[in-house]
């Protein structure tokens, strides 16, 4: 009888952790950067995260980031003059490349860390990436301009 009673429990608690998905498609779905967030339990605090860059079917890698506690969710995003995208997490920033797939911290606050094109954010509860509404201007801008 414990012994059903404590298969049961297990089977209980080991579901109870959250994970969650948004990404940011660069070209189409075999392009992007993903975050992933996970609580591996319901009495974690904060979130374990980790992004995944691929740029299939060449490469994809999920990479770990450092946790995130709870509340205010919000990780930028910004697009190098090289075609690199920079992370900032807090205090942190890290620069992932998606031709070799790799993901790099930076030791300190980059000087010029690009164009702002979106945030990774907590909204309703729910991860989500939001472009950035000046960039949605501009692309459509140069493309009205383009005509």
């Amino acid at each position: 009888m414990r012994l059903a009673l404590s298969l049961a429990m297990s089977a209980l608690l080991a579901g109870c952790g959250s994970t969650e998905m948004a990404s940011m498609p660069i070209q189409g779905s075999d392009h992007s950067l993903t975050l992933v967030r996970e609580k591996p339990y319901a009495w974690s605090s904060g979130w374990e995260l980790a992004v995944v860059v691929s740029r299939m079917p060449d490469c994809m890698r999920r990479h770990h980031l450092k946790p995130m506690g709870e509340g205010s969710f919000k990780i930028e995003v910004f697009r190098t003059e090289q075609a690199r995208w920079v992370l900032h997490q807090g205090k942190r920033w890290y620069i992932a490349d998606t031709e070799s797939c790799l993901l790099q911290q930076f030791e300190e606050k980059p000087e010029q860390p690009g164009t702002l094109v979106g945030v990774f954010s907590e909204k309703g509860g729910v991860l989500k990436f939001s472009q950035d509404p000046g960039l949605v201007k501009s692309e459509k801008t140069a493309a009205s301009e383009a005509k």
